[in-house]
């Protein structure tokens, strides 16, 4: 006989869910589950233990609707059932192909469920159709289920650790596991993570088998720079402070009054007893203190200090920091890329935790430091968190839309990238502190003169070529424009810094101003005003002025002058020499587009004027000028002055051949 059940009661059940209403799903999902499993037995089809793991997968769905669909539990398509079954659940539900066969069928009597008791929403697809897609996919659900290449990171890992014997129910054997996992070689770890490359990228990651030149710091700037790692300084004050030992608690953590020591002894900046408004919250353990606690795992991987008899002692190689601290900078480094500049700050244990997440972005932590460190200068937060951010919607999937994974993620490279400033490897400026003073916003990230030996260390460990700029050191400023590819501009650019390293700023600007007239090519003589805006406007402009002299550069140097706010925008035209107007037009195509020309021809006046002007190019002498007619006939929106270029093109073509 079939149990009545109570539609009134189920017609008050909430089927949508804000993301942030966590609450209010778990109520509603267990109500509807109970709802379901009375439904089930008045049907009679199956045992109670048959139900109750039905039950159990039908609450695994309606998680994932919420936390990685649109959070409408009463709402189904066919393309819903297609990403739980064939993409979510093989990346991450933890279950044997021989155990998840019931998965498909608690799907299926759910949807007969929803629709017998008018609870499957009207952008639902009809219940005949649910179950057949169900059905249909079944076989194939059960053979992704059991395929490695289609696992996620934590299954990868926990399904390896099951395979070595570890009781998946001993959360102890587990965390074991892991942290002798973490200290195997790359190469065997990699043959277990899904989609790891032989080169130790991160699956997702662009690879980058080549970094481009960079110019390598002098040898004392990179001395000076390791010794002043902040992480250094905060070992051997930590080595100092515990000497022959410190106890510990029961659960590892040092004691309350020792914390609180340390963190003002090493300046961690952690919070003891913290207030928000009008409420304290009691610090109950120092494993509560994120940096001191991340600093302390970071000191013993390092063999700063370790464990002995319940204590923690400090080691030969932490007290010898007091003596010397250049040769433990590399050792550091090392040991923060090995707990994780993301993980050791994290609370795994805490609401919202993400430790696949936190294990993705420290896998690809060191190469987040690749545009920095080709950069040669300070590049934007922004720029290196896109990456990762890309990195990272290619691996989950989320229940929030895009933006808020990019915030997210922007948040944790920020963290990442402020452990890399402890252990001296980049400083971040321009930053801004959340209210809280836990996170730093925005701002940039440049590597320290050690930050850049050190990281092209790590990415040719890594199986990245690295390259060093400066062949063209030694050469004269023509040469160097010359030898330069400006096909390859990251490797131009090393070599420009390379060259203005080896002379003084005052040299420099002579040498390349002296250049640029030899060079005919246009993309040339832009690159040289370049190096020269980079020695300095200032060191300079007395050269700029004096090629502004010159018929040959003057519109080139007019531009320079006009950029760097040196010189009224009206002189870039004159009148009485309309084709320097030409090198103007030249410089502003190289350096911006060709979209750039139709403002800037806008200088001499109307389309009348245009046409006129551009109708006497065809005989200026810059080697430009036939490029610089070619484009205006071709982006120039107004008819009449795109045909002045192709008549002067002509016109010009027709002279040089004889024509």
């Amino acid at each position: 006989m079939r149990r009545h059940v109570d539609r009134g009661m189920l017609s008050l059940v909430r089927l949508s869910f804000d993301p942030e209403d966590d609450r209010g799903f778990t109520e509603a999902a267990d109500a509807l589950v109970d709802r379901f499993t009375s439904w089930m037995v008045g049907e009679g089809r199956f045992s109670t233990g048959e139900i109750d793991e039905m039950a159990g997968d039908v609450g695994v769905a309606l998680d994932w609707k919420f936390r990685y669909g649109d959070g409408e539990i009463g709402t189904w398509r066919t393309d819903d059932i297609a990403e739980f079954l064939l993409d979510w659940c093989p990346r991450k539900l933890s279950v044997t192909p021989a155990d998840c066969v019931t998965i498909p069928v608690a799907l299926a009597s759910f949807f007969s469920f929803l629709d017998s008791q008018r609870l499957l929403a009207d952008r639902s697809d009809g219940v005949g159709k649910l179950v057949g897609a169900v059905t249909s996919l079944s076989t194939e659900f059960v053979e992704a289920m059991g395929d490695r290449s289609r696992y996620g990171l934590a299954k990868s890992l926990f399904t390896a650790a099951v395979d070595e014997g570890v009781d998946p129910s001993d959360p102890d054997g587990i965390e074991a596991w892991m942290a002798g996992f973490n200290d195997r070689p790359d190469e065997e770890r990699f043959r277990i993570l899904p989609g790891a490359p032989e080169s130790g990228l991160p699956s997702g990651l662009p690879s980058a088998p080549s970094a481009p030149p960079v110019v390598l710091p002098p040898d004392a700037e990179v001395a000076a720079s390791a010794e002043a790692a902040p992480i250094l300084g905060m070992f051997r004050d930590l080595a100092a402070y515990v000497g022959d030992g410190r106890k510990l608690t029961k659960k590892g953590n040092l004691t309350l009054a020792d914390a609180r020591e340390l963190v003002a002894r090493l300046g961690t900046g952690d919070e003891m007893d913290p207030k928000y408004g009008d409420r304290t919250y009691r610090t109950t353990s120092a494993d509560n203190l994120y940096r001191l606690r991340q600093v302390v795992a970071w000191a013993k991987q390092a063999g700063m200090v370790r464990v002995v008899h319940g204590k923690l002692v400090a080691t030969k190689r932490g007290l010898g920091l007091a003596g010397g601290l250049r040769d433990a900078f590399d050792r550091s480094l090392d040991a923060l890329v090995a707990i994780g500049p993301l993980s050791s700050q994290r609370f795994h244990d805490r609401w919202l935790a993400q430790p696949e997440l936190d294990g993705l972005l420290d896998e690809m932590s060191v190469h987040l430091l690749i545009g920095p460190y080709a950069a040669l200068g300070p590049v934007p937060l922004e720029e290196v968190a896109s990456l990762a951010t890309e990195v990272v919607l290619d691996t989950f999937s989320f229940r929030f839309d895009d933006d808020e994974v990019e915030r997210m993620v922007t948040r944790d490279v920020a963290d990442i990238l402020d452990a890399f400033e402890l252990a001296g490897v980049a400083r971040r400026t321009g930053t801004v502190e959340d209210r809280y003073g836990r996170h730093r916003a925005g701002g940039d990230i440049e590597l320290t003169p050690a930050g850049v030996v050190a990281v092209r260390r790590l990415l040719s460990e890594a199986g990245i070529d690295t390259p060093v700029a400066g062949r063209l050191a030694g050469a004269t400023a023509a040469e160097l424009l010359a030898g330069i590819d400006l096909q390859d501009f990251p490797a131009a650019h090393a070599e420009t810094v390379a060259w203005r390293g080896a002379r003084t700023p005052v040299d420099a600007a002579a040498e390349m101003a002296a250049a640029i007239p030899e060079v005919t090519d246009p993309g040339l003589q832009n690159l040289g005003l370049a190096v020269l805006s980079e020695i300095g406007r200032e060191v300079a402009a007395p050269h700029v002025r004096q090629l502004a002299d010159v018929p040959a550069t003057r519109g080139l140097a007019l531009a320079w002058l006009v950029d760097q706010d040196m010189a009224d925008e009206r002189e870039l035209f004159d009148p009485d020499h309309p084709e320097s107007f030409v090198d103007v037009l030249a410089y502003r195509m190289v350096a911006e587009g060709p979209g750039a020309l139709v403002p800037t021809l806008a200088l001499v006046g109307d389309h009348g004027r245009q046409v006129e002007i551009v109708g006497r190019f065809w005989k200026a002498p810059s080697p430009a000028t036939t490029l610089l007619l070619e484009a205006i006939a071709r982006v120039h929106p107004t008819k009449v002055v795109a045909k002045a270029a192709r008549k002067a093109l002509f016109k010009r073509n027709s002279s040089f051949t004889g024509g």
